[in-house]
């Protein structure tokens, strides 16, 4: 049995126009369409400081543009020099994350008799940035350091483990790696010892204070055919097999070569510069880099028309703990907003190591 038709409903519903044909979409089309899908999303973002906003915490000295300087040292766990063996194995121990922090303008001798103060006031200002990333993060451990041979030691330990951190707050201090605010100022470094010192040696007796001209200098002296085939032998010790690969590792030694200028000044004002010379090394071998670094302080730097260079004693800085310049250069004072610790003379307690301290002048840098 059939429906009766209806003549002017199947006519009408023949006529109905059919729906227009899917249209592809432009690459255009699709790419302002992904940006509004996402555009809450990226206000969202944009509304927000990071955690590396300079302004967020006040009490310390904002990075300044370019970053803090580098403070160098004479090797790469110099963090631990001194410290006693049994502390050292017992940090090694402690689960990570993990760091170490010394602090500025304080002796091994001061840290040894003002041990609870400075852990103190480490803990409070790393916890002011654990808590600015985490509200009430639990507590943070700050481990003094022991010397070998108790306090009667000859040589102290300025390096302090700082432990029970949150990763994050562990990966925000390292990546500033310099925190000062009036109370203290320290430096935060990894727990480890994986990247060789950029700083060679330095090198006085040169009549002019054109970096550049230092820089050729060394360079020719290290590509000398002697030279350059004892920098291969050194660097072939340290389990570089490939031939191509040693030559390599002494081409990027060489070409790395960068000379900072030191204004030492003496008696009567007058300007007698010193450079210290720095280079990347293929190797963080202990053995091969200080042979690579012996090696290179007893070789003569001679020019034709400005004199001869010759290693001259590194001047540590009693502010900042790097070998790179006395306390009299120390650039840390001149930052922006630098809280402390200034550029005066320490009491009189302290006055005999600052005898020769060179007086007044900026550092320059020739790459």
């Amino acid at each position: 049995m059939h429906a009766p038709g209806n003549s002017v409903v199947d006519q009408h519903m023949s006529t109905l126009p059919s729906p227009p044909a899917a249209r592809a979409q432009t690459v255009e089309e699709e790419s302002i369409l992904a940006h509004l899908a996402l555009a809450e999303a990226n206000r969202a973002i944009l509304s927000q400081n990071g955690i590396n906003h300079r302004t967020v915490l006040p009490q310390f000295t904002p990075t300044p543009i370019g970053g803090f300087p580098k403070v160098h040292m004479a090797h790469s766990a110099q963090i631990f020099n001194h410290l006693d063996n049994k502390v050292l194995l017992t940090w090694f121990q402690v689960e990570h994350p993990k760091f170490m922090v010394r602090v500025f303008d304080i002796s091994g001798k001061e840290v040894a008799d003002q041990t609870a103060i400075i852990a103190e006031r480490l803990r409070a200002s790393i916890t002011i940035i654990a808590d600015f990333i985490h509200q009430e993060a639990p507590p943070i451990h700050v481990s003094p350091p022991q010397p070998q041979g108790s306090r009667g030691a000859k040589a102290h330990p300025i390096g302090f483990l700082v432990h029970k951190v949150p990763e994050e707050t562990k990966n925000l201090i390292l990546s500033q790696h310099i925190w000062s605010t009036t109370d203290i100022t320290f430096e935060a470094l990894p727990f480890n010892c994986t990247n060789p010192p950029e700083l060679l040696f330095c090198l006085t007796g040169f009549t002019t204070p054109d970096a550049g001209i230092v820089r050729r200098t060394i360079a020719e002296v290290w590509a000398s055919d002697e030279n350059r085939h004892r920098i291969d032998d050194i660097f072939s010790m340290c389990g570089i097999q490939n031939d191509e690969l040693v030559y390599k590792a002494t081409r990027d030694l060489i070409n790395s070569i960068h000379v900072e200028v030191l204004d030492f000044k003496i008696t009567g004002g007058l300007s007698v510069p010193r450079f210290n010379i720095f280079g990347y090394s293929a190797t963080n071998d202990a053995k091969t880099w200080m042979e690579l670094r012996g090696f290179l302080h007893l070789l003569e730097y001679p020019t034709e028309l400005d004199g001869c260079g010759i290693a001259a004693a590194l001047h540590p800085c009693q502010l900042c703990h790097s070998l790179a310049h006395p306390r009299g250069l120390c650039p840390f004072p001149n930052i922006p907003q630098w809280n402390s610790p200034k550029l005066v003379n320490r009491p009189a307690a302290n006055s005999s190591r600052q005898t020769g301290r060179p007086r007044g002048g900026r550092a320059g840098r020739s790459t």
